[in-house]
């Protein structure tokens, strides 16, 4: 499994004292008067932020974000500001000097004033003040006092980081580092996990009583700075929309406002490029490029470390980074690298989903997907209108088709170097199919509708990374499902999104031939023959009460975690393989006799959702539907750790949206708070709490109304 760029950093940090890391003055051009901005909890604590303006919401917004989780936004903030290494130490700075070498601080700083337009920077102004505001009423919850004032440029940085972070940048650094890339290896490794998320939409040509209906189901880390938070925005600017956001994000990321919404899912775009550097034999940091030798610019990045208890000792160090005409570049002992990623070039992901917050109509939505702000993330689509649509969304290089992009590329030619980007209309899309579906579970976008409307793999360069042979058990089993219906209504939609059947032949773990686990022979290996009875008697359901599913689930978690044994090896040699599997047949065995007694108990006893110290069984499984990804637990438990995060599903009626969603554990990630737990129980059951866009109602049902800054009242 890749390791993160977070932990392959480990290399020596070089002392300057001329270091210098990007700071930028905060002068909003108005001060939000917080009497105009009301957030109003319901009886789930979750905010519904009210203001005249949309620059007053944006100051609600974070103030009600910070009130839930100032923790994860502050983490996410020094993130971007670079000061990671005072809160976490050595670790924190190995990131910090990622970030400097990506470039991101520069590249903002020379394009803010004129990349971001005029009526958003209203908007980053407003939100940066009500976290200011909220740290200046909180200081002892604040962790780095230089933390503050944040400001627009370093939302902007934010947004870069974490669009770069999606298109795989971590992979990208680790690779150049560890030498994986001197070895001439695919610029890509094989991510055979299954993590990824789910999208359905469907209108009137399938469904029923003419309404549209969409299933907003990313699968998303349930815990830290990749878990959803759900708000609702509303001003009286047009601005009336409510989903997940990530905590600090200025709007909504995916959801549903009056007339339409969206759901998100990962792409296979091919979104970065490796370079090997023609280095001069004799002068240092000299490289060829088009027959001339330049130099590479040589930069420092700023590091602020802090070390012994509480990280109260505070040091400021710098180190060399390098650039070239590429992008990052660097000088490692199996070579001189550089990289070159959209994201790192791209600050407006921000602008794009406000857009795409107030779009009223399909044409409105596409306008704002041609900003091309959202380096890699699928679209699905649907609205009022009864239109469907999916896009294999993201900012594409157009790139000489004589490389092999897939690859190492020579760093010596202005034939590798892209300026440019594909359209919004040249990328795959899907409009309206006549069957009535269009779906996206991270699966071939050469097959998320009915065949007769599939797109043509030859329409594309095969640079753009569309893969034709990917697949995954939750494509697998929505294609089962949808390729059989001849109409389908809203109890259909809520049955398909908590699926839990696999298909008849899994993809999971893709490595490895898992297959023949089922075909195994109990006779041939007396000591674990009840084990493999297990695996032959399962019925291929996560289901929390089945018998078998305990053992057969442990087990894929002991493989995905055993690195004693090469996936090459397993994979290819026969006899290796049959070791592979024995070996944690073995200590899947014993791992639930010791913490249970038995392997005979019920699915629900190890796979849970659990916090603040509940255990509650849950039904699904790793790439089902209904997905639940686990993290094994000392006391021999799966508590689910990735999966579905915020679903929302929409019922497009001639009367507008009907929304209904749910999260896996509460409004709030504070401990203390009411709201830390309030929904898991719904989640478990596979029941949602109405969610209302209509301002009065929310009102009529509120449980908190109150100012930011103000005592809260219940």
């Amino acid at each position: 499994m890749r390791q993160s760029i977070f932990t392959l950093l480990l290399f020596a940090i070089a002392f300057s004292s001329h270091s210098q890391v990007r700071t930028f003055d905060f002068n909003p051009k108005q001060i939000i008067n917080t009497e105009n901005i009301e957030i109003v909890r319901d009886e789930y604590g979750v905010p519904h932020i009210f203001g005249k303006t949309d620059a007053e919401v944006a100051y609600g917004l974070e103030w009600a974000t910070c009130e839930d989780d100032f923790e994860t936004l502050q983490y996410l903030l020094m993130a971007a500001k670079c000061y990671l290494g005072i809160h976490l130490g050595v670790e924190g700075a190995r990131i910090d000097y990622a970030v400097q070498a990506m470039g991101l601080h520069e590249f903002v700083e020379q394009n803010y004033e004129s990349g971001v337009a005029d009526d958003f920077k209203l908007i980053l102004e407003a939100a940066c003040q009500g976290v200011n505001a909220y740290a200046a009423a909180h200081p002892e919850e604040v962790w780095v006092k230089k933390s503050f004032p944040v400001t627009p440029q370093e939302v902007i940085i934010g947004f870069m980081l974490g669009q770069s972070l999606m298109a795989g940048v971590d992979g990208v650094i680790s690779g150049i580092l560890d030498g994986r890339f001197a070895k001439e290896l695919p610029k890509k490794e094989i991510n055979d996990d299954g993590v990824g998320s789910n999208a359905y939409a469907f209108n009137s040509a399938l469904s029923d009583h003419g309404n549209t209906y969409h299933v907003i189901n990313s699968h998303q880390p349930i815990d830290g700075i990749l878990s959803w938070y759900e708000a609702h925005l509303h001003s009286e600017e047009g601005w009336n929309i409510t989903g997940a956001l990530f905590h600090g994000s200025v709007s909504v990321l995916h959801g549903t406002n009056e007339n339409l919404s969206w759901a998100h899912t990962t792409g296979d775009l091919d979104l970065q490029d490796v370079y090997v550097m023609n280095m001069h034999p004799k002068k240092k940091k000299w490289y060829k490029f088009d027959g001339e030798w330049h130099k590479l610019q040589t930069k420092r990045a700023k590091l602020r470390v802090g070390l012994g208890k509480k990280q109260g000792f505070k040091i400021t160090i710098g180190k060399k980074y390098w650039w070239s005409k590429y992008g990052p570049t660097f000088i490692t002992e199996h070579g001189t690298f550089a990289f070159r990623m959209p994201s790192l070039f791209e600050m407006n992901a921000g602008e794009q989903w406000y857009r795409m917050n107030k779009a009223k109509n399909f044409t409105e939505f596409y306008k704002a997907l041609d900003i091309q702000g959202i380096v890699m993330q699928n679209i699905t689509y649907a609205d009022k209108n009864d239109t469907i649509f999916f896009i294999a969304n993201g900012k594409v290089p157009v790139r000489n088709p004589n490389y092999d992009w897939s690859k190492v590329l020579p760093g010596d030619t202005s034939a590798t170097l892209w300026t440019e980007y594909l359209k919004t209309e040249e990328l795959a899309q899907n409009l309206n199919p006549a069957c009535g579906y269009v779906f996206n579970t991270n699966n071939c976008i050469y097959n998320n509708t009915c065949l007769d409307y599939v797109n043509d793999p030859d329409l594309f360069p095969v640079s753009i990374g569309y893969d034709a042979q990917k697949q995954t058990n939750r494509g697998n089993r929505s294609k089962e499902i949808l390729e059989g219906l001849s109409h389908i209504d809203y109890e259909g939609v809520k049955k398909l999104k908590f699926d839990i059947q696999f298909p008849d032949s899994m993809v999971f773990l893709k490595n490895y031939p898992i297959m023949e686990l089922f075909r195994m022979n109990p006779n041939d290996h007396p000591d674990i023959a009840d084990v493999i009875t297990k695996f032959n008697n399962w019925n291929f359901r996560g289901d929390s009460t089945d018998m078998n599913a305990a053992v057969v689930f442990t087990m894929m978690y002991e493989m995905y975690h055993d690195n004693t044994f090469k996936v090459q090896d397993i994979r290819e040699n026969d006899s290796i393989r049959q070791e592979f599997f024995l070996t944690n047949l073995r200590d899947t065995k014993a791992r639930l006799i010791e913490h249970f007694g038995s392997i005979d108990i019920p699915l629900g006893t190890v796979q849970v959702l659990s916090r603040g110290g509940v255990d509650l069984a849950i039904n699904g499984g790793p790439d089902a539907i209904r997905a639940v990804y686990c993290n094994p637990r000392d006391d021999g438990k799966l508590p689910m750790y990735i999966g579905d995060g915020l679903v929302q599903l929409v019922k497009f009626t001639k009367d507008g949206p009907e929304i209904e969603s749910i999260s896996p554990y509460g409004a709030s990630n504070k401990p203390g708070s009411k709201h830390y737990t309030t929904q898991m129980k719904k989640f478990v059951a596979n029941e949602f709490k109405k969610m209302s866009l209509d301002k009065a109602e929310v009102y009529k049902n509120a449980s908190e109304i109150y100012h930011p800054g103000t005592e809260r009242k219940q």
